[in-house]
């Protein structure tokens, strides 16, 4: 997302971007997710309107929330084909043993105040906050602009990189294709594979053509 932001701000320091799994603008959805994920924070008894204890934070509201984002970051292929219904130790499912690891480790490494802030700051991303319309905005991207959908991204659906792709005007679109969702460009395979993608894309404006590989994975 911030991509988008410094081309359109400092474009003179801006030669080319690469948009990867992303929008122009947060959607009705992943607001919702966030506020879910915020109300758990909230709900904790030490979150006390944020001016907790350092020493008795909101955690365990904030590990909820991380694992409530945890379940957008993936999709229904990649949990089925990695935990299906399989149990661990005590009878406990290993999908939730998974999500509770995560939880804990945000905790360790960071602050409920911090995470409330980053997540309504990007609730508030949107190119079009100066009064113009997303069309417009989006069209004034003059950069090379490489616009990369995940097929299975359930956060940032592929629409949201299609619409983009529309209408800046010096753009290419490329799928990156796999079962993990948002989370893939993250995965081993998949990684390699956006890196050899934005390889090609890089390559091919620095040699004038401007295309691509069009698709990985």
């Amino acid at each position: 997302m911030q991509v988008l932001e410094w081309a359109l701000l400092y474009p003179e320091k801006t030669r080319s971007i690469a948009v990867i799994a992303a929008s122009g603008r947060h959607s009705a959805w992943c607001i919702a997710l966030g506020e879910a994920q915020r109300g758990a924070i909230y709900a904790d008894p030490h979150w006390q309107g944020g001016n907790y204890a350092l020493d008795r934070p909101p955690s365990r509201g904030l590990s909820a929330a991380r694992m409530m984002a945890m379940t957008t970051y993936r999709s229904h292929a990649s949990f089925e084909s990695r935990f299906g219904r399989e149990y661990g130790e005590g009878g406990e499912f290993t999908i939730a043993r998974y999500l509770e690891y995560q939880g804990r480790k945000l905790v360790e490494r960071f602050d409920a105040n911090a995470y409330i802030t980053l997540s309504r700051a990007m609730d508030r991303h949107d190119v079009t906050r100066t009064g113009k319309s997303y069309e417009s905005v989006l069209q004034s991207i003059q950069q090379p602009t490489a616009i990369v959908a995940i097929d299975s991204d359930l956060l940032y659906p592929p629409v949201e990189q299609e619409e983009l792709a529309k209408y800046i005007p010096n753009s290419e679109l490329f799928w990156l294709r796999s079962p993990h969702g948002h989370d893939a460009f993250l995965m081993d395979g998949d990684m390699e594979a956006l890196n050899d993608l934005l390889v090609t894309f890089g390559n091919g404006w620095e040699m004038g053509n401007g295309r691509g590989l069009g698709m990985v994975g």
